[in-house]
C-alpha cells in the first residue's frame, strides 16, 4: 500500500466514524473536518521525523563539542586525574576553547604530576550535569599536549572526548598539604602486630620534618595530600627502604599542629603501601592506605591497635 492509498483508506475510515458519531451531518463539512485531522496528523509525523533526523548520535561530533562548550561557558573547573587508573587529582583547569577535535584547558591549580603521556587517554572529572542520555560527571579524552611536553606549561590540549560517564568519587576526600611546617611524619616499614620495634623510641625509616636540623633530607621529603583514608608522601629516592614495595605494611606517627593549643598532637596509624610511582625528579610518590589506628596506653606505654 502506497502513501496515497493509505490516505484514502484513512479518509474512508474517518468518514465512517463521522457517520456513526454525527448521522445526517453535512457531507462537505465532514470531508473538510477529516481533511483537517489528516493534515494535523501529517504535520505531527513530519515534526517527529525532523526531530529524529536532527538528533545527534551519542558521541557524535556535535555531542563531543556541545558538552565541552557548555562546560566552558559555565566556567566549570575540571579535575584532571593523574593517570587512567589513578584517583589522584593532578591539576585543576578550565576550558578556554572547545572545538570538535580539540579542547584547550588552562591550568589554575597544581596538586600532583600528570603521569599520562601524550597520545594516551586521561579522565577529566567535573560537577555532575544532566544530558539527554542521563547524568555525567566525567569524560575521557586523548592528551595531545601536556604541560611538560607542550608549547605552554600552563595549558593542556586534549582531543575531542571519546566517552562520557558518571563515575563515583573517592570515599575520602584528599586535602592538599600546602604548608609543610604544620605536619610532621615518621614512618616505619613494619607490621605493628609482629614487629619487635618500640616505635615511640625507634628512629623512623622515613621522616618528614621541614624544621629538622639533624637531617636536611627530612625537610626535602613532603606530605602531598592526606584524607581520613590515607596519605600521600613525596620521598627522596635514596631514602626509600629496599623492603618498601606495594602492599608493604607500615606504621606511621603523624604530628599535626593544633592551632588552638599551639602544639603538635601525635596520631598513630597502621597501613599498607598501595602505590609507588615516580614523582618529581629524584623523588618517589608513596600512596598509603590507613588500616588501623592506635592509642598509647598511659600505664604500659604500649600502643593498642584498632582496625579501621
Amino acid at each position: 500500500m502506497d502513501f496515497q492509498q493509505l490516505v484514502n483508506s484513512l479518509r474512508e475510515q474517518l468518514s465512517l466514524l463521522a457517520d456513526l458519531l454525527a448521522p445526517g451531518a453535512n457531507p462537505d463539512l465532514l470531508r473538510y473536518a477529516a481533511a483537517g485531522v489528516l493534515g494535523v496528523l501529517a504535520l505531527l509525523l513530519l515534526l517527529l521525523g525532523l526531530r529524529l533526523l536532527r538528533r545527534p548520535k551519542r558521541n557524535s561530533p556535535s555531542t563531543r563539542t556541545s558538552i565541552p562548550r557548555t562546560l566552558q561557558e559555565r566556567g566549570v573547573v575540571l579535575d584532571v586525574l593523574a593517570g587512567p587508573d589513578d584517583e589522584v587529582v593532578s591539576v585543576r583547569c578550565v576550558i578556554t576553547s572547545a572545538k570538535s577535535g580539540k579542547i584547550k584547558c588552562e591550568i589554575i591549580e597544581r596538586l600532583d604530576v600528570i603521569r599520562t603521556r601524550p597520545g594516551s587517554d586521561l579522565v577529566c572529572v567535573f560537577a555532575p550535569m544532566k544530558t539527554r542520555d542521563g547524568r555525567i560527571n566525567s569524560f575521557t579524552a586523548t592528551l595531545v599536549e601536556s604541560d611538560r611536553q607542550g608549547r605552554n606549561p600552563e595549558r593542556l590540549v586534549l582531543a575531542g572526548p571519546t566517552d562520557y560517564a558518571l563515575i563515583p568519587r573517592r570515599k575520602h576526600q584528599r586535602k592538599r598539604v600546602a604548608d609543610q611546617q604544620f605536619m610532621r611524619v615518621k614512618l616505619w616499614a613494619a607490621a605493628p602486630e609482629t614487629a619487635e620495634v618500640a616505635f615511640e623510641d625507634a628512629a623512623p625509616d622515613i621522616a618528614v620534618n621541614s624544621f629538622s636540623t639533624n637531617s636536611p633530607d627530612q625537610g626535602a621529603n613532603a606530605v602531598i595530600n592526606i584524607s581520613d583514608g590515607g596519605i600521600g608522601l613525596s620521598v627522596l629516592n635514596r631514602l626509600v627502604p629496599e623492603t618498601c614495595a606495594p602492599e608493604t605494611p607500615v606504621v606511621l606517627n603523624l604530628f599535626m599542629f593544633n592551632f588552638k593549643e599551639k602544639t603538635f598532637r601525635p596520631f598513630w596509624y597502621a597501613g599498607a603501601v598501595r602505590s609507588m610511582e615516580e614523582g618529581r625528579p629524584g623523588f618517589t610518590r608513596l600512596g598509603i592506605e590507613f588500616t588501623a589506628t592506635a592509642v598509647s596506653d598511659r600505664e604500659s606505654g604500649r600502643l593498642n591497635w584498632i582496625n579501621l
